[in-house]
């Protein structure tokens, strides 16, 4: 009864490709049918393994591959999308620190020292009172040049790892109270933020062209 169930096993599992002297194809279940010349030549198909094959499922070569540019496309997308973000904020910072650049020489120039010694950082303003200031200021015997020849090529420059606080360089016009030629030079501000506004530090100004 064994061998019996066994050999149906064998049977129904296996089936033998063999090719003629015409290069015929044929299929068969039973060793016995096929000639013996072309037994040592035959084929097995195994039905079963076949199918468990064709049911596992197995990424290929070429799926990894793609797989792989998929993952590395979307991490050059997010860092181009992180790359906008950071250069929003660097134009950001370069503008509100142009504008109150442009405000601090607008103030200087005018004369308005009360005004300007409230841009300055807390710790500049703690080792420097108003008073001192203004009069130290107004006693300078040179000046800001006229408004055409003020500021010019101002270049912020901004730290993302550090983005409290930038520098500013500008090429300043300064001019004698009195009488002289404008004189030019490149000056260079460390701005600070501070309670969202952008400060300056005072000592650095009072050093400037006396």
């Amino acid at each position: 009864m064994f061998s019996i169930l066994f050999a149906f096993s064998i049977s129904w599992a296996e089936t033998y490709k063999w090719v003629d002297e015409n290069g015929t194809v044929h299929f068969t279940q039973d060793l016995g049918s096929i000639p013996e010349r072309f037994r040592d030549r035959a084929e097995i198909k195994n039905d079963k393994t076949e199918d468990l094959e064709k049911k596992v499922d197995r990424p290929s070569k070429k799926d990894s591959k793609g797989q792989s540019k998929e993952k590395a496309k979307g991490k050059r997308e997010k860092s181009k999308e992180e790359q906008q973000s950071t250069n929003i904020k660097i134009r950001k910072i370069e503008s509100e620190v142009t504008d109150t650049f442009n405000t601090i020489i607008s103030l200087w120039k005018e004369g308005k020292f009360e005004a300007l010694y409230e841009y300055g950082t807390l710790s500049s303003k703690t080792n420097l009172a108003k008073e001192n200031f203004v009069s130290r200021m107004g006693n300078k015997t040179w000046g800001l040049a006229p408004s055409w020849e003020t500021i010019r090529d101002i270049d912020i420059k901004v730290d993302m790892k550090h983005p409290t606080f930038v520098y500013a360089s500008a090429r300043i016009g300064y001019k004698p109270k009195i009488a002289g030629d404008t004189i030019f030079r490149t000056e260079t501000y460390r701005f600070m933020l501070e309670h969202g506004t952008w400060r300056i530090d005072l000592s650095k100004i009072l050093k400037a062209v006396q």
